[in-house]
């Protein structure tokens, strides 16, 4: 059995928001994190050193490029030989990101936002497979649920993602554990860009009153990590306020 202490998580956007939230609990927690962020180096070491340098390990690249995601694999089994979790945070909205949007923008969303996913598993699962153990977070939203005519484009490919994590949760039974975590409304700077009209519209939007907090979604990714998750697997769980109820 593999000490709490000895186990590695991989938090991709690690610099900011839901991925910044998560590292830290993960470092709570006891793990040994890998804090990796694409440029953000600033703010990334920054989080890197409240964790403490002994129990975390910074890297930077481009989790969309396959060359990139292999780097980064190769740089955390160098230093610490495992990978015991994956959380597959990094994502962004685009603008344009309506249907209306032109080709570049998506390409470059379903790039971020779902090939990404798919490189860092395909490159981390083997991994697990060795192991014989191993557990796949995937960062989705309820927009990939529901949809949206704002941003069509994240939808489409948040979407994608959810099929992934369904679909991977099938193939690398019994021994991977994949689950995906669907929030709606977070305060990051992604959601403070959209302006005080537009948060305050969320915000009656959901039954709750009020958008959630970084460390609200930390904590359920922390959970599905654990042990205490054992039984699951293939299953999006949706941490949005009661946001998609309506």
């Amino acid at each position: 059995m593999v000490d709490m202490k000895d186990k590695v998580v991989i938090v991709t956007g690690a610099s900011r928001g839901i991925g910044r939230a998560t590292a830290l609990a993960f470092g709570a927690a006891g793990y040994r994190v890998v804090v990796h962020y694409h440029e953000q180096k600033i703010k990334a070491r920054a989080i890197a050193k409240k964790i403490g340098q002994e129990q975390s390990l910074v890297v930077q690249s481009n989790v969309a490029h396959e060359i990139e995601v292999q780097q980064l694999v190769e740089v955390v089994m160098g230093q610490w030989g495992r990978i015991d979790v994956l959380v597959n945070n990094a994502g962004a909205i685009l603008s344009p990101g309506d249907w209306q949007g032109d080709i570049q923008t998506w390409h470059k969303t379903i790039d971020i936002n779902l090939t990404s996913a798919w490189l860092m598993i395909k490159h981390v699962a083997p991994v697990m497979q060795k192991q014989r153990k191993g557990v796949i977070i995937n960062l989705v939203s309820t927009v990939g649920i529901l949809g949206s005519p704002y941003v069509a484009a994240y939808g489409s490919a948040k979407g994608g993602l959810i099929t992934l994590t369904k679909a991977m949760a099938k193939i690398l039974a019994p021994n991977i554990r994949v689950n995906g975590i669907a929030p709606s409304n977070v305060m990051t700077d992604m959601t403070k860009g959209a302006g005080l009209d537009l948060i305050e519209q969320f915000r009656q939007a959901t039954p709750l009153k009020r958008i959630a907090k970084p460390e609200e979604l930390a904590k359920p990714i922390v959970f599905l990590a654990s042990d205490n998750a054992s039984y699951i697997t293939g299953e999006i769980l949706v941490v949005d306020g009661g946001y998609s109820l309506k």
